[in-house]
């Protein structure tokens, strides 16, 4: 069993633990083991992963993609949260999404990439499933454990890092998650720069070279 001393040990300032969530959202509570190994840790520096405690809740206050933007307003470009969607109509934006006031992560530890990875850059939908199939491989992890955030996990780890650690993630990639929205694109986070994150949604056939993903690992995560 690691402690979150130990994975300080591995990862430094890439641990994203209770201290850190409860300087960022106030939230506190009983903190379950790290259900990863030393090696699990070691190789996830290697590759450029964070190891981060994700919430739910906060006071009582669900955190929400939704409660994140209340809270944290200059972290979100905020001419495009109500404005730009996959085909630039001026009618579609994340506060018009009902999963935007609704869900929220799953408790629990979580590996993540810091960036997107380079070989699912480029390609569809599809073409970067296949490669989060490939990583876990790699990673010699069941398929079924790696996987896509979800928007309000890519919001909630990107909101994270800036308050605990003072830097912006996805400054020039774009994570594309698994979160749908209502005309069937698919919602990803980035492009943090000066005027703040995105969200956007593209539909599945769109590629460019900065949209990539950022698979994750959470153990005991509830599947929706």
């Amino acid at each position: 069993m690691v402690s979150v001393e130990q994975a300080r040990a591995i990862l430094g300032f890439d641990v994203l633990g209770p201290s850190e969530v409860k300087q960022a959202f106030g939230a506190s509570g009983v903190v379950p083991p790290i259900p990863f190994t030393r090696d699990d840790l070691a190789a996830a520096a290697a590759a450029g992963e964070m190891l981060v405690w994700r919430v739910a809740q906060a006071a009582g206050t669900s955190l929400t993609i939704l409660e994140m933007v209340r809270r944290f307003p200059e972290a979100f470009d905020q001419k495009l949260l109500r404005q730009m969607g996959y085909e630039l109509k001026e009618e579609w934006g994340i506060e018009r999404e009902p999963l935007a006031a609704r869900d929220t992560c799953a408790p629990g530890w979580a590996l993540a990439r810091k960036d997107v990875l380079k070989e699912s850059r480029n390609r569809s939908y599809e073409e970067q499933d296949e490669t989060i199939r490939e990583r876990a491989a790699v990673l010699r992890v069941p398929v079924t454990a790696l996987r896509r955030r979800s928007a309000v996990e890519a919001v909630y780890d990107t909101v994270l890092y800036l308050v605990a650690r003072n830097a912006r993630l996805l400054e020039k990639t774009w994570d594309w998650t698994s979160s749908r929205t209502n005309d069937s694109g698919y919602i990803n986070v980035g492009g943090f720069g000066a005027s703040g994150m995105q969200i956007l949604s593209f539909s599945r056939a769109i590629r460019h070279d900065g949209l990539g993903v950022c698979p994750t690992r959470q153990s005991g995560r509830r599947e929706r």
